[in-house]
């Protein structure tokens, strides 16, 4: 099998290598590569969360503070040292390592088909956290609009359905749903 750093092939494009970014400056460093004309990719996908009682679609990075970038030996590599949000190359032994062509092209593939499940889906269990149905359990059934959902709520044996704003609204993890059945 092989690895997945290479040291001994190089495409006559360049080769893929990996770049650590100073902390939380991911797309300041791939901003400032890309003006100085650096092939870069930085994997990301698309995740929802819930943010000031909305729900909202968010790119994450894949690897944060880790980016790819294509290089030719006889590239300039000083220019790397002196970018914002670059903090160094990722090196074994003194040497930068090359990350294998195919590695980068799957990475690329797959952010491209990736597609994040929704954070609430018909069946979940949540929880309220506030207002008169504050520290229920409930069944999340669907949205209504943008900031309210509808759920089911089991209040005196009878199942009722309620309408609550999604800012009050908490879904309960798996494992503690499940802990809480037994």
């Amino acid at each position: 099998m092989r690895n997945a750093v290479d040291r001994h092939t190089e495409r006559p494009d360049g080769s893929w290598y990996l770049l650590q970014c100073k902390p939380r400056q991911d797309s300041r460093a791939l901003e400032h590569l890309r003006r100085q004309g650096f092939d870069c990719f930085a994997p990301t996908f698309r995740a929802q969360s819930l943010r000031a009682g909305r729900l909202r679609e968010v790119e994450q990075s894949l690897f944060p503070g880790y980016l790819f970038i294509r290089m030719g030996e006889v590239d300039n590599w000083l220019p790397l040292r002196s970018t914002r949000g670059v903090n160094r190359v990722v090196a074994f032994c003194g040497q930068p390592c090359r990350v294998q062509e195919r590695i980068v092209e799957q990475l690329k593939a797959r952010c491209a088909a990736a597609e994040q499940p929704p954070l609430l889906s018909p069946g979940d269990q949540v929880q309220v956290r506030v207002g008169a149905y504050a520290d229920l359990d409930a069944i999340f059934l669907s949205m209504d609009g943008e900031e309210r959902v509808i759920l089911l709520l089991n209040i005196l044996n009878r199942e009722q359905q309620v309408q609550v704003s999604l800012a009050n609204v908490q879904p309960v993890l798996r494992k503690q749903a499940a802990a809480s059945l037994f």
